[in-house]
């Protein structure tokens, strides 16, 4: 998931970066929207340490940048961005043998509802390869920060009839990109 992330992300910039390399030195800023894709997440319960597989839907993506430029190469940016996903299916990997959407034969259950998201605020450096004469300038960059996910759904569990399945958490961590 990580790595599909970061590429949609870089994606993302690589295509936002025109703007920004065509603007002379000093301040400058963007906003980006754009679609992204999510793999499957592995997760374990901090109640009973039963693992989990999420299948989370693609969804959509916003950036948001303000930069400065020192001169035609070097730029530094600061970067809030904002990603969402709704989630599909989620099965069992251990324990009790998932939700029921696990299969299409599970008989009169529901469907989980609810979603991912992920909030993150980057501090970006960032390298513009040629010169200001160029059409298109190639970039690299580097960027810390902190990534927030929320987690919040409900689902019933297939072999506990009226049994419900919750998960409401949010989490901050260090990222890097």
């Amino acid at each position: 998931m990580k790595l599909k992330l970061l590429a949609s992300v870089a994606a993302a910039g690589l295509f936002a970066a025109g703007a920004a390399s065509a603007e002379p030195n000093g301040w400058y800023g963007a906003i980006d929207a754009g679609y992204h894709i999510i793999d499957d997440i592995n997760a374990e319960s901090s109640t009973t340490g039963h693992n989990w597989n999420w299948e989370v839907n693609d969804g959509w993506a916003a950036f948001a940048r303000l930069g400065y430029r020192f001169n035609p190469n070097w730029r530094m940016e600061l970067e809030g961005g904002y990603r969402s996903g709704d989630i599909g299916r989620v099965r069992a990997v251990t324990g009790p043998q998932g939700l029921c959407n696990l299969t299409p034969a599970t008989g009169p259950c529901h469907s989980p509802e609810g979603d991912i998201t992920s909030t993150t605020l980057m501090a970006n450096v960032i390298y513009d390869f040629g010169n200001e004469d160029w059409n298109l300038r190639p970039f690299v960059g580097l960027g810390v920060g902190a990534n927030r996910v929320n987690v919040d759904t409900i689902g019933r569990l297939r072999q506990a009839p009226g049994g419900a399945f919750a998960a409401d958490d949010t989490s901050t961590k260090f990222a890097a990109q």
